[in-house]
């Protein structure tokens, strides 16, 4: 077994940017310039950021409660999800890890044991907060949730295709670690 130890980082307006500049999310911050719609007095009018497949459902809200210390369901989606990180009073630290390649890069460097904790960034989430707690996972990009600390057990929301499911991501005996003592 390989282990990578992966020291979290707390999100920042600066990273969120780095992993949108690598097409790995989409933020979605509606004040920003990338999503303004130009509207004249009188005038509304809407824009899709993205649209679903059909093949993957209905669009659906979906409550998430973790309570688990390892990435158990690291996978990917065959299509967007969008989180929405509301609440986190009382709660437990939720760590988001992700891939920073498509799941095809990953795989194959997991079975060429060439993976290394560079290939991957820990978020200590961020909740409640405009520029930070809301975007896009696109699809195909590994990802998966941890809890960490005390409190109840870490909840927020998804919304994603009814149909959608997880594709779980092969990276062979790779095991991760959250190296809290190295937070940045």
């Amino acid at each position: 077994m390989t282990l990578l130890s992966i020291p979290p980082q707390r999100m920042t307006s600066e990273i969120m940017a780095q992993l949108e500049e690598k097409e790995l999310i989409i933020r979605l911050t509606p004040s920003r310039d990338k999503h303004r719609l130009n509207v004249k007095t009188g005038e509304g009018r809407g824009d899709y950021i993205y649209k679903s497949s059909k093949q993957y459902g209905s669009h659906s809200l979906v409550n998430v409660a973790i309570d688990y210390t390892d990435f158990v369901n690291f996978g990917t989606h065959p299509d967007n999800e969008e989180f929405l990180l509301l609440g986190g009073i009382g709660e437990k630290k939720l760590y988001l890890l992700v891939a920073l390649m498509l799941k095809d890069e990953l795989v194959e460097k997991a079975a060429n044991n060439t993976l290394t904790s560079n290939d991957f960034i820990c978020l200590e989430a961020v909740f409640n907060d405009p520029e930070l707690s809301f975007f896009v996972m696109k699809k195909g990009v590994p990802h998966g949730e941890c809890a960490a600390g005390n409190g109840r057990p870490v909840t927020f929301y998804v919304t994603e295709g009814s149909e959608l499911g997880l594709e779980m991501t092969n990276i062979g005996d790779y095991k991760f670690i959250i190296d809290e003592k190295k937070v940045n």
